[in-house]
């Protein structure tokens, strides 16, 4: 996804949103075209990671976001990741199986056509559009007061440093040890790594060092490692298996990784 230059103090707030809601509603356009008109597990996939971005960039700017707005347009924009994100388990689920049986296989098409209605009955294709509108410039999502209008005219970088290190705050708060975190709060210690990364993204041009090696090789590596062990549980979930005493090397060698890396 290509987002927009953040760069030089004539960005400002408003406009800097406004660059990555709409470059995140594009994003989540073209991978449910392709959910909508294919099998390709690329689309559930990619369509919540750019609804993901999305929400991500409503918590970030929510001090120039008229509240109610905000929370309409999340709610719309998580409806549809959650809808999509049955379907994702699905497909991981078949991925990970050791053999995909027709049932298996025809569940996973019935649950796709299912989604598929729902989501057009909704009628979610016009999210964008309805999006688009709201945060033209003096939108309605936009807060009128006479302290929000300056904030949304100032340049971003200091609003892009305060909620980066407010994210970077509370993932220190998880501690050293990715091992160590209760098996309960790793799947939010997994969302807030999500949080850190597309922040690191969004303001990329301001602070060129997020998007250098090591710290974008660990951002990547810790997702990915954690999105091996997210897939196992999602495994276990659906077939309502106990965890097994010890993960499969697989795992095990994933959460290796996101310890090194953390």
């Amino acid at each position: 996804m290509t987002l927009p230059d953040t760069e030089g103090p004539a960005t400002t707030c408003e406009s800097s949103f406004r660059g990555i809601t709409l470059a995140c509603a594009q994003a989540k356009d073209a991978a449910l075209a392709v959910f909508l008109e294919t099998d390709d597990s690329a689309g559930p996939h990619k369509a919540r990671v750019a609804l993901r971005r999305l929400t991500t960039a409503l918590d970030a700017f929510a001090a120039i976001l008229r509240r109610r707005g905000a929370a309409e347009v999340r709610a719309r924009a998580k409806q549809i990741f959650r809808a999509l994100g049955r379907v994702r388990d699905s497909d991981v689920h078949l991925a990970e199986a050791a053999t995909a049986s027709a049932a298996l296989m025809a569940r996973n098409r019935a649950l796709r056509e299912k989604t598929r209605r729902s989501l057009r009955r909704a009628r979610m294709v016009g999210f964008t559009q309805d999006l688009r509108a709201r945060v033209q410039e003096d939108g309605p999502l936009f807060r009128r007061s006479a302290k929000a209008r300056a904030l949304r005219a100032a340049p971003v970088a200091d609003l892009a440093a305060q909620v980066l290190d407010a994210a970077w705050d509370n993932g220190r708060g998880y501690g050293p040890s990715v091992r160590r975190i209760p098996e309960a709060s790793r799947h939010e210690f997994r969302k807030d790594m999500k949080t850190l990364r597309y922040l690191a993204e969004f303001f990329a041009d301001l602070f060129p060092a997020l998007q250098d090696d090591p710290v974008r090789s660990d951002f990547r590596d810790i997702q990915d490692a954690l999105g091996i062990w997210n897939d196992f549980a999602v495994a276990l979930r659906i077939e309502r298996r106990k965890p097994p005493p010890r993960p499969p090397a697989k795992v095990a060698e994933a959460l290796a990784t996101a310890e090194a890396a953390w």
